[in-house]
């Protein structure tokens, strides 16, 4: 049965959306060639030496693949390789992620492009987080996805920071309360109770003092603060305290709210 052309253009634009996946994670490395001899540019293809199932996966390119450019079409045949591999779930995801950004303006394609740069200049762990925090929203029912979308959509730029921040200090609170609750359990109220007491520069300076020690000395200093009242506290933290900025000047640095290391 023939596919119709917006089938073909649908399997055309998925392969080259790979395409573009495979040069962004694996860039090759330059290619190089032995000593006294030059590199010699790869022989194309003919479309007629491919297997049945590249033919198949890129029928779309078949009018114009003698003309691509052999690196080109070594990039199209391992992006179909990707595809014939992949479980129905994950073609799924695929297409959907595809037919999003066809959906998208050229305004909101830009924005996307600076996300995705953004988020490849995270730590490892920023981006494990950003991960994890997508994986959640996928597993919500695909009514409560789109009524999430739409509202944050029609936000004001300003509305979106107030919300964007709020859900930074519930990730902050969430994770706080996992360190407490990894606590031996005589510590965790006590430790509540301090950390709730400072203010925001104190904690940021017992959460840094924490993580300049060594791990094998963090619990007996845990506790030599437990063990303080808040005046000796205050004159503990005060030297891991930077003076505040000149008026007008934002402090640097992430919010001093985030959980204190193991």
């Amino acid at each position: 049965m023939m596919r119709t052309d917006g089938v073909l253009r649908l399997a055309a634009g998925l392969l080259l959306a790979l395409v573009a996946l495979s040069a962004a994670a694996q860039p090759p490395p330059p290619a190089t060639a032995p000593p006294g001899r030059s590199l010699s540019p790869p022989a194309p293809i003919p479309y007629a030496s491919l297997s049945d199932a590249e033919r198949e996966q890129l029928q779309p390119f078949a009018a114009e693949w003698e003309q691509l450019p052999p690196e080109r079409q070594a990039r199209l045949r391992r992006a179909a390789a990707r595809w014939a591999e992949m479980p129905p779930e994950q073609r799924a995801r695929v297409q959907e992620r595809f037919r999003r950004w066809q959906a998208l303006t050229p305004e909101e394609r830009d924005a996307l492009r600076e996300r995705l740069h953004k988020f490849r200049e995270m730590s490892p762990e920023q981006q494990e987080r950003v991960r994890r925090g997508v994986e959640r929203f996928r597993l919500l029912p695909p009514e409560e996805r789109a009524r999430l979308r739409d509202e944050f959509t029609r936000m004001a730029p300003p509305e979106r920071r107030a919300f964007l921040q709020g859900a930074n200090s519930e990730r902050r609170a969430l994770a706080r309360e996992r360190w407490l609750q990894s606590l031996p359990g005589d510590e965790r109220e006590p430790m509540r109770a301090m950390l709730d007491g400072f203010a925001p520069p104190q904690r940021k300076a017992f959460r840094d003092l924490l993580l300049a020690a060594p791990a094998e000395q963090r619990d007996d200093l845990r506790r030599e603060f437990l063990r303080m009242d808040p005046s000796q506290r205050a004159a503990r933290l005060q030297p891991f305290i930077p003076p505040p900025p000149p008026p007008g000047m934002r402090p640097p640095g992430p919010p001093p709210d985030g959980p204190p290391p193991h």
